[in-house]
């Protein structure tokens, strides 16, 4: 009993990520066609009978009706019970790491219910303003491994979601705005000396972009929470632009969508600039991991074709979620390099050079080789 206020709480967010995948399904269904996601309810897509009320409800519908039509009998996806069934955890697993268990360790978060009987507000607003980045991930992700595309609904109401909700939690914060005075001690101290300065302190945005916040956007400010959101999100859209121009540049056609860049842009929006750079080289390694190696080893088994073109939507969600939990591990390690320009410019030049080297060198494997010269009759 002691502990029923904790068991309360995290079945209303388990619950919560259960109603809002069932929503997310209609999200995925579609918006790839450009259907209205308000009108008409939800209804069979062979017979079109509108879906009963209690037939809607997650994952019970779907067990019950065994995933069938309860008039025409025709199957659904299973994709609609695994959908409701991950999002339903994932609310549930973010709820526990920022409610909780204070993953990042803000002040006057972590929920003990020996001692309250409801967690604090600014932890619960948290949860809900990631919650919503969290659910956006989850169906451009879905909609990008089905249909190979990220309809721009999605990131732009991320966009104006991101960009809103930063303007409450301007750097530090949860931290006290004297939190940042306390960095670095004079103000000639660059940021980029760890062992002089400290490690910067981690808020639900992660620190400014160059160093100490000018004096027209102090610490804690509004207009530190915009500012670091809207360079946020330019960040994600730019940094996947570029490689993309790159990479084709030396690939010679297309390879990655503007969607990509779109995902990036959202999530700079709620993370900041720093998270979602280092996401996209964390995401092109999940995609090939996660989501394309277990497609060759299956394509080899039985000896079939392999599908060349790759979703890169689910990998950037998962290295935007990897990346954004890893943060309090990452920051100080990247720390050094991200406050000085030198490293900054030396890592892009690299990272370029190498991104249009592989765009040749897999454009020369992918070129067929010319025809061998016929012998000329007399």
């Amino acid at each position: 009993m002691d502990q029923l206020p904790l068991y309360v709480w995290s079945g209303a967010a388990l619950v919560l990520g259960l109603m809002v995948g069932s929503f997310l399904n209609v999200l995925v269904a579609r918006l790839p066609f450009e259907k209205s996601i308000i009108w008409p309810g939800s209804r069979c897509f062979s017979c079109y009978r509108p879906v009963r009320i209690f037939d809607n409800l997650p994952i019970i519908g779907y067990l019950v009706l065994r995933g069938r039509c309860r008039f025409c009998g025709a199957t659904f996806s299973s994709r609609y019970l695994w959908v409701e069934v991950g999002t339903g955890l994932a609310f549930l697993a973010l709820f526990l790491a920022e409610v909780v268990f204070n993953w990042f360790n803000f002040p006057g978060f972590g929920f003990d219910p020996l001692r309250a009987t409801m967690p604090a507000w600014p932890a619960v607003a948290l949860f809900c303003y990631h919650a919503t980045l969290l659910s956006l991930l989850i169906a451009a992700a879905v909609v990008d491994a089905e249909h190979r595309v990220i309809p721009p609904l999605i990131p732009f109401t991320g966009l104006v979601v991101g960009v809103a909700g930063a303007a409450l939690i301007g750097w530090p914060w949860p931290h006290p705005a004297g939190a940042a005075a306390a960095v670095g001690g004079p103000k000639a101290m660059p940021w980029m000396l760890v062992l002089d300065a400290g490690p910067v302190p981690i808020g639900a945005q992660p620190w400014p972009a160059v160093g100490p916040p000018p004096a027209w956007a102090a610490a804690g400010s509004w207009k530190l929470g915009l500012l670091n959101s809207l360079v946020g999100a330019l960040a994600g859209s730019l940094v996947v632009r570029v490689v993309k121009r790159l990479f084709e540049t030396g690939f010679g056609r297309e390879a990655l969508g503007l969607g990509d860049a779109d995902l990036l842009m959202m999530a700079g929006a709620f993370l900041g600039w720093q998270p979602v750079v280092l996401s996209l080289f964390v995401g092109a390694f999940a995609a090939l991991l996660v989501f394309k190696l277990p497609t060759l080893l299956l394509a080899a088994v039985r000896g079939t074709g392999v599908d060349r073109e790759l979703p890169f939507g689910p990998g950037l969600a998962v290295g935007v979620v990897v990346t954004w939990f890893g943060w309090p591990w990452l920051a100080p390690r990247v720390q050094p390099v991200l406050f000085d320009l030198q490293s900054m410019l030396l890592i892009v030049g690299v990272i370029g050079v190498g991104m249009l080297a592989s765009g040749l060198l897999l454009r020369r494997k992918a070129e067929p080789a010319p025809p061998e010269p016929q012998p000329v009759g007399k």
